[in-house]
C-alpha cells in the first residue's frame, strides 16, 4: 500500500494544480470582460488591415537592399499569405494579382513616399502598443517619442524575421535542387515542404512573442509571454480550419458582394485573428498574476520591471 504521506501530498499537490487553474480562468475571464477585447481588435484589425500593404512593401524593399531578387520575396510572401490567411472565395487570384503588382512597384517609391509608408507601419505598431498597456494595466506609458522608436524597433525585427525565412527557405530550395539524382532531389524537396510547415507557424510565434516582449511598456515574465505566444499561434491555425470551414456554408456571401466578397471575409479575418492574439495577451497577463509577479489589478501585484 502506499504510505499515507505519500497520499496526502499527492492530493495537496493536485489541489493547488486546481487552485491555480481556477484562478487563471478567473483571471482570464475578468481580463477579457474588463478590457473589451472585441473593441480594441476591431481597433487593432483596422490598423493591421491599413498597414498591411506599406509592409509589404517595405518588405519588398528590405529584401532588395540585401540583393534577394523580387520573385525569391514574392513567391514567399504568397506563402506566407497561403499559410496564415484560409482559403476564401477569389483568394488566392485577388493575393497573387496585388502582390505580384506591389513588387512590380516597388522602385517607384520615392523618398516621400517611403516616409509615408513607414509612418502608416508604425502607426499600427503604435496603436498595437497603446493596446498591449491597456491590456497590461500600465499606469505611466512611454512618451510619444519612444512609442514610435520602440515601433521602429519592432518593425526592424519583424523585417529581419521576414527575410531570415525568407533567405533559408531560398537556400533550402537551391540547396535540394542542386543535388545529383531524382531521388535525391525528391527527397530534399519533401524536406523543404516539411520544413516550410515549421517556418510558417515559427514565424507568427516569434512575431507575437516579440509584440508581447517589446511593444508594452512593463514586461512579464518571460514563461508567460511564450505561453501566450503559443495560445496565440494555436489559436489562430485552428481558426483558420474552422474559418474555411464557415465560409465554405456561406455562398450567399458571393450573392449579396459580389467582387466585395474577398474583402469583406478578410476583414473577418483580421478582426479574429486580432481577437486571437488579445486573447494570447490577456492569458499571459491572468499566468503572471497567478505566479505572483503580475501588474496592477484585482488580486495583482505590481508590475515585474518598468521599461
Amino acid at each position: 500500500m502506499m504510505p499515507r504521506s505519500d497520499t496526502i501530498g499527492k492530493e495537496m499537490a493536485g489541489n493547488m494544480v486546481l487552485k491555480g487553474a481556477g484562478q487563471f480562468f478567473r483571471h482570464l475571464v475578468s481580463g477579457i470582460m474588463k478590457h473589451n477585447i472585441g473593441a480594441y481588435a476591431a481597433v487593432m484589425a483596422f490598423f493591421g488591415f491599413s498597414a498591411m500593404i506599406p509592409l509589404a512593401l517595405l518588405l519588398v524593399y528590405g529584401a532588395s537592399l540585401f540583393f534577394v531578387q523580387h520573385g525569391v520575396i514574392l513567391n514567399f510572401l504568397l506563402n506566407v499569405v497561403e499559410s496564415y490567411v484560409p482559403t476564401l472565395p477569389q483568394g488566392k487570384l485577388y493575393l497573387t494579382e496585388n502582390i505580384t503588382h506591389l513588387a512590380l512597384m516597388n522602385d517607384r517609391i520615392g523618398i516621400i513616399g517611403g516616409v509615408g509608408l513607414l509612418w502608416t507601419t508604425l502607426g499600427g505598431f503604435v496603436s498595437l502598443q497603446r493596446i498591449l498597456d491597456a491590456i497590461w494595466e500600465v499606469r505611466e506609458p512611454r512618451s510619444f517619442l519612444k512609442q514610435y522608436l520602440v515601433g521602429f524597433i519592432m518593425l526592424g525585427v519583424l523585417l529581419f524575421l521576414t527575410l531570415l525565412s525568407s533567405l533559408t527557405s531560398t537556400l533550402s530550395l537551391t540547396h535540394s535542387l542542386g543535388r545529383v539524382g531524382l531521388k535525391a532531389v525528391f527527397l530534399r524537396l519533401d524536406f523543404f515542404q516539411t520544413a516550410s510547415y515549421v517556418l510558417f507557424p515559427l514565424l507568427l510565434f516569434l512575431t507575437c512573442y516579440f509584440c508581447f516582449r517589446i511593444l508594452p511598456s512593463h514586461q512579464l515574465k518571460n514563461s508567460c509571454l511564450v505561453t501566450g505566444s503559443l495560445i496565440s499561434t494555436l489559436g489562430i491555425y485552428l481558426s483558420r480550419e474552422a474559418f474555411v470551414w464557415y465560409t465554405g456554408h456561406l455562398g450567399v456571401y458571393e450573392m449579396i458582394y459580389g467582387s466585395l466578397t474577398f474583402i469583406m471575409l478578410f476583414t473577418l479575418w483580421a478582426y479574429i485573428v486580432s481577437i486571437i492574439v488579445l486573447l494570447g495577451a490577456e492569458a499571459a497577463v491572468a499566468l503572471n498574476a497567478v505566479l505572483g509577479s503580475g501588474q496592477s489589478g484585482p488580486e495583482r501585484t505590481g508590475p515585474e520591471k518598468a521599461r
